[in-house]
């Protein structure tokens, strides 16, 4: 009987390029089991939370003295068609996503898990965005271009961080829906507030890799505070390959 393949946490561990040592005193937070909420879990979300939870534990295990990591899963309820251009909106009330699968392998490990819903952040998107057509000399990372809100990237030619419809009002874009949920993220992590570091691990569908690199861009020039780093792990389910992509807070200016 052929054997499961099994991610390799150990070498990615060991491959990290971060700008600080992870210590007793950094924060760790692992988003995995993603889902889109019309279809439910899936294979990515049960393979995905179990590399997570296997992750937290060796992070644990590695410092018995550091906090226990903490886990988040990530929820599409905005649609499954969430690209940089659109995003389209659905009636998915609370009640009707069933994470039950993700709690019981929680529960396996001994841990517990937030949820995040996308038109949470879409919301919270929103409002910035509001926000800043009031002021834009609030954040200057945005400019307006006709009826596009554009973000000032260092990596890409072009990231539209939000469009104003008919009426004029800004709808958020994928990338910045990206940024607001690093942003929570990072925040979240800041409840102990002598930590000497914060890192975040994402487990990523391959297929949102353009969307969630614009985002974490997005997030470190305008958001992130030194000693920060975000592993985007793009994950593939049935292999368990992954692609890790790193980002430092200390190689970003924070603008706003």
């Amino acid at each position: 009987m052929k054997t499961a393949p099994v991610m390799d946490i150990q070498g990615l561990l060991d491959g990290l390029d971060l700008s600080f040592e992870i210590t007793t005193d950094t924060q760790a937070l692992i988003s995995c089991g993603y889902f889109d909420a019309p279809t439910g879990i899936d294979d990515f979300s049960r393979s995905s939370m179990m590399a997570g939870l296997s992750l937290g534990r060796m992070l644990d295990t590695a410092s018995a003295a550091r906090p226990g990591a903490q886990y988040t899963v990530l929820v599409n309820d905005l649609g499954m068609d969430c690209s940089e251009d659109a995003c389209t909106l659905t009636s998915i009330r609370a009640e009707d996503m069933d994470t039950s699968p993700l709690q019981e392998m929680a529960n396996s490990f001994g841990s517990a898990f937030s949820v995040v819903r996308e038109k949470t952040l879409r919301n919270r998107a929103a409002r910035k965005i509001k926000n800043w057509l009031k002021a834009p000399e609030s954040d200057p990372t945005l400019h307006l271009d006709g009826n596009e809100i554009l973000f000032d990237s260092d990596s890409h030619p072009r990231v539209i961080a939000g469009a104003l419809n008919a009426a004029g009002t800004g709808i958020p874009r994928c990338p910045l829906i990206v940024s607001e949920f690093e942003d929570i993220s990072f925040r979240s992590l800041e409840r102990t507030p002598d930590a000497a570091s914060r890192i975040m691990f994402d487990f990523i569908r391959i297929a949102d890799r353009d969307k969630v690199i614009k985002g974490t861009e997005m997030y470190m020039k305008r958001r992130a505070r030194p000693a920060e780093a975000m592993v985007l792990i793009f994950f593939d389910a049935e292999t368990q390959d992954f692609v890790p992509v790193v980002f430092n807070s200390d190689d970003y200016h924070r603008e706003i």
